[in-house]
This record gives structure tokens, sequence and C-alpha cells, in this order.
């Protein structure tokens, strides 16, 4: 289709703008699928709980925001829209207000506030490099410093791209900012897991799109460490997917495993140039394809909750035996995001592996470790297929565990209460039906939707890229090779892992799932957390008290005593404003309405003293802004006196 675009000059300042292109009518179309399916299962899903329509209002203000990242034209607008998802989307995280819901909310964002700011100043140092962040005009420009200009500059621009890379990278969950995600998705509801996986993670391979093909388009070494996080984070999130006996943190965690595979051919789209059909096609493709299986798997796990109302493995054992209709679209789901032949997951799979061995051919050195990165990815992929094996084994083929009498009738009397109505098993259908369509029809999905969304700012697939894809057979018998290969491996793994390893017999409860995960190697709590709490204050007082014994005693009473001055005028100026306030507002009361005045005080001050936890929160967050700002301001000395 024919690209447009809408400029609102002077919209917040440097003005806002929005194009139309194949990719972006694609992602629109799959954003509002999304939110349809996702709506469609939240009625019966929250039933007469408390907060829907708080959840609604944010669901839909990120759908909004979600929208305006994908249809923005430049990197201004784009940033704006992406604050606003990440704070919408926050919400939707601590819906439930629990403990563990309001931590993985600071977590997530925590990571969405330093990953917004670092991103802020690289788009300060690109605009100032090149004059533009408008997304078409940054292959030009960016390749003529890449190309003809001094090494300052070169540096300059690779600093702009490793930051705004950050922040993106931080919304997409790639390793090692992908804390959030295996510790938010469980804890928030599924129809919201569903999007914060489907949907939010594509907005940061959105971002990280625009910087492999227009920021740093042919700067191999980018490509390269590219290629490497793309690998760390496909099995950084498929191997607590193998340990994890909770069903939607197996999910979290393999959206981090199937990010790493969209980023590998991210990479690979940069590292090939012209070469990059196959790889550029399968990184699009993977992009719906994995927005259509956590749908159907999250949507899935959403109705199972809402009958067993656990997501433990060792609880859910059989509950699916004798629910055909689900037990079939939690298949295709499984089927889907595993690879296999004749369903969508296979196809864009298969391409970023063409892609993959044909920079393998091109390579002039490397060869050995790009061969053993090809048998990582078959792996990877083999894994994937493990722990979906797992998963369906566990809730739809084995037996259920004995029950005690107690437990049978409560679970008796739970399970004929909640009776599920069809539309919520529609939702999950209606993402399984499209995996199954593109999966058994690979020409319309490749050579149709390939190219169309291939209209991406200056990237198409038209002409001979076309070419290349209409020669290419998807079932032959090389690639079903490759997909076979990552099969067994999956069999292997699920037979001789995780039967034997992370199960165990049991004489009451029959066979048991084991949780084996060590815990040092949760990185949030390990580093993060102690870093940002912890050293990261401590450090930050060594220096200031070492600046401040530094300072002469006479300099440090000066800003001392005006310190106090002006704290006390604003105090002073403060006070009689709300002394005034008070006057006025009990002049014209009459004697009552002066008790209705008294309760609202007492109220507020109530409402003040009781949300303590997100109070703190706010500060916490409010730390990182300040600290934000501060190398924001410190960065702008540097333009303004240091060049």
């Amino acid at each position: 289709m024919q690209p447009f675009e809408i400029n609102l000059n002077g919209l917040v300042g440097l003005g806002m703008a929005f194009r139309v292109d194949g990719f972006r009518v694609v992602y629109a179309a799959v954003t509002i699928f999304m939110w349809l399916c996702s709506t469609m299962l939240t009625p019966e899903y929250f039933g007469a709980g408390k907060g829907k329509i708080r959840y609604h209002v944010f669901s839909f203000l990120t759908m909004f925001a979600t929208l305006g990242v994908f249809l923005s034209a430049d990197l201004f607008t784009t940033f704006i829209f992406f604050e606003i998802m990440s704070f919408t989307s926050y919400v939707l995280v601590v819906h439930t207000k629990k403990p563990d819901a309001v931590r993985a909310g600071s977590t997530y964002l925590a990571v969405a506030v330093i990953g917004g700011l670092i991103m802020l100043m690289g788009l300060f140092m690109l605009y100032d490099l090149v004059g533009t962040l408008r997304i078409v005009d940054l292959k030009d420009s960016c390749g003529a410093i890449l190309q003809s200009g001094t090494e300052s500059d070169v540096s300059r621009l690779t600093a702009s791209a490793v930051l705004i890379l950050f922040g993106f990278a931080a919304k997409a969950g790639m390793f090692p900012l992908h804390v959030w995600l295996p510790k938010a998705h469980p804890v928030a509801p599924a129809p919201a897991s569903a999007l914060l996986s489907g949907v939010l993670t594509k907005c940061g391979i959105f971002g990280i799109l625009i910087i492999v093909m227009e920021i740093m388009a042919g700067c191999e070494g980018f490509g390269i460490a590219l290629y490497v996080f793309g690998f760390i984070t496909m099995f950084a999130g498929a191997l607590p997917a193998l340990f994890s006996t909770d069903l939607k943190k197996t999910l979290a965690c393999s959206s981090v495993s199937q990010i790493g595979f969209i980023i590998v051919g991210a990479s690979l789209t940069l590292l090939l140039e012209e070469e990059c059909t196959l790889a550029a096609t399968g990184t699009l493709l993977y992009m719906v394809n994995h927005s259509m299986f956590k749908l159907c798997l999250f949507l899935s796990a959403g109705i199972i909750y809402m009958k067993k109302h656990s997501l433990d493995l060792n609880k859910l054992r059989g509950f699916g035996r004798d629910k055909t209709f689900l037990k079939i679209i939690f298949l295709v789901g499984a089927l889907g995001i595993s690879g296999v032949p004749l369903f969508s997951g296979y196809i864009s799979k298969t391409l970023i592996h063409e892609g993959l061995v044909e920079y393998i051919h091109m390579a002039s050195t490397g060869h050995v470790i790009l061969t053993v990165s090809e048998w990582l990815f078959l792996l990877c992929g083999g894994m994937t297929a493990a722990y979906m094996t797992k998963l369906f084994i566990a809730i739809f083929v084995e037996k259920p565990a004995p029950e005690s009498k107690e437990e049978a009738d409560h679970a008796s009397h739970d399970q004929g209460k909640v009776k599920i109505r069809f539309v919520s098993y529609l939702s999950a259908m209606l993402p399984a039906c499209v995996i199954l369509f593109f999966g058994v029809l690979p020409g319309l999905f490749m050579k149709g939707l390939g190219v169309f969304m291939s209209g991406f700012n200056n990237f198409t697939l038209a002409g001979e890229g076309e070419e290349v894809l209409e020669h290419l057979s998807i079932f032959s018998l090389e690639n079903l090779k490759g997909s076979a290969i990552s099969l067994t491996f999956g069999a292997l793994i699920y037979i001789f892992v995780i039967r034997r390893f992370l199960t165990a017999k049991d004489e009451e409860k029959g066979r048991v799932y084991l949780s084996k995960w060590p815990v040092w190697l949760d990185i949030e709590e390990v580093i993060y957390r102690p870093l940002l709490i912890k050293i990261l204050p401590s450090v930050l007082g060594a220096i200031c008290r070492f600046v401040a014994s530094t300072i002469p005693t006479f300099v440090a009473k000066i800003v001392l005593a005006v310190s106090k001055a002006v704290a006390k005028f604003f105090g002073e100026l403060f006070d009689r404003i709300v002394t005034l306030t008070k006057e006025r507002a009990f002049k014209d009361l009459t004697d009552k309405e002066r008790p209705g005045l008294k309760k609202l005080h007492n109220g507020i001050r109530r409402v003040q003293d009781k949300d303590e936890v997100i109070a703190s929160s706010i500060s916490a967050n409010l730390l990182f802004i300040c600290a934000g700002l501060c190398l924001t301001i410190l960065f702008l000395f540097y333009l303004l006196f240091l060049q």
C-alpha cells in the first residue's frame, strides 16, 4: 500500500507525526484484535469482583497508547505514547492489589521509568547529532555518519543508539532487562497478561526494528552485539520455563525466550543487509505469530484459572482430560509456538533459521561459533516444545491427583458453580483459528502478509525480495529436517530432564512436579534490588558526605542560611494561603455545613494514611525520575559548555 503521514505541527512542542504503511496497518489490526479477544473474556473472568471499571478504563487507555506507538512517524511521538503506555499498563499489573502484585508492579514501573529516561537521553543525543527524529529520514542522515562521519560522530551515534535500545529492550523483555516479565504476568489478570506479552512487548520490538533498519543499518558490530543478546535472551527464557511449575509463569518465561528468537531475526536483518529477505520476513511474521500464541495460551490459562482458582501444575493435573474443546484450543497454541509444521509458528521460525544459515555461509570468519549458535537456535526451539509438552500433558493428559474428601467436595461444588460461557471459549478459539489458517496457507502468510508488512518506513521486499519468497519451498526436506531436529531435542529434554529430574512419584499424590529453580539465579533479587536499595544509596551518600566535607565552612553556612530563609519564606506563604482559604471557606458556610467540611478533611486524612504502599511506590519512582532528570541536565550542560 502507498504510505501516508499525518503531521500535527506544534503539538507538545516538537509536534507529533503519524504514519500509515503495511506494517503499521497489520499491527494496528493485531492490537485491536487482541483487545477484542481479551475483552471478550473479562466480564466472566472478573465476575462480580471490584475494580472492573478501573481495569477497563486503563485497559483501553493502554490500547490507544499502544496504537499511538505503532502509528508514530517520529521517535518523539513514539516516546510520548511509549511512556503513556508504561504508566497505564502498570495499573493492569497491580490490579489485584495483593503484595506480590504490588511488588511485581514496582519492578515493572522501575524498569519502565529507568528505560524511558535512558531512552530520552538517547533521543536528545540523536537529535543533536542529526537534527531530526523523523523515522524515514534517519536512514540517510545516520547512514552518512556511519559511512563518512568522523570517529567522534560515529561514537556519539552508536552511544545514542545504545541508549535508545535500552528503553525499547526493557519493554521488549530482552536480557538482562527481562526481569519484569516473569514477575508481572503471573500476578496480572489473564486478559492483561495476554496483552502484556502479546502486544506491549512488540512495542519494544518495534523500536528495535527502527534502530536496526534506520539508525544503525550497515553497522556490523551493532548487529553482532544484538545477535549475541538475542541468543542469551532466547536461552535465559527457555531454561526457567522448563523448571517452572506455575502455568502463567511458564508462559511468561516462554515470552522472554520467544522475544529472543525475534531479536535474533532482527539482528540478521541488519547483518545480511541486501540479502535479508528471509530473516526480515520471518521477524515480522514471528511478531504476529507470537501475539496470536500468547493470546490463545494466556486466555486458555484464564479459563482454567476461573475453574480451578490455581495456576500450580500439581493442582491442575488432569483438569482438562474431559474438556475436549479447551484441550484442542490449548494444543493448537502449544503446537504453534513449538514450530510444528502446518501451524504458523513453523513458517516464521523456519524463515529466521534460513536467514541464520544464509549468514553462516556469507560470513568470512567465525564459522564454528556461528554453527554452534545455529544448534543453540534448534536447541531452544526444542526446549520450547519440551515445556509446552509438560504443560499439555500435566493439564490435559495425566490423571488427577487423589484428593481428600473435603477437597473433592469443595472442587465439585466450585466447578459446578462456575459454568464457562461459550464467548469465553471463543476468545481463545479465534487466535487458535488464525494460527491454523496461516499454518496451512504458508504462501498467503509469507508472500501476502509478509510482503505487505514489509512496507516498514524505508524497508520493502518488493521486487527481488518477493521473488526469493516466491521460489522458497517452506516444506522442503531441508526445512522439515531443521524442524525435526528441534522437535527431537524437545522430546529428549522432556523424557530425560523433565520426567526424570523435575518430577517425582509420590505414593499418595502420584507424579509431582518439582520446583528446583535456584534462588540465586533471580537477577532482580540478587543484583538489581540490592543495587538500587542498598548499594546505590550508600555510594551516593558517601559521595555527598565527601563533597560536604570538602566545601569550606563559610560557604556551607551561607548555603544553609539561604536555604533556611527560602524554606521559611515559602513555608509561611503556604501557611498563610491555607489560613486564608480556610477562613474564606468557613466564612460562607452555615452551622449545618461546617461539620460536613470537617468530615471531608478527616476523610482525606484517612485516605492519605491508608495508601502507604502506593505512596512508597510513587516515592521510589519519583526518585528514579529525579535521577533521570539530573542526568538529562548534566547532558545539556555538556552540550552547551563543553562542545
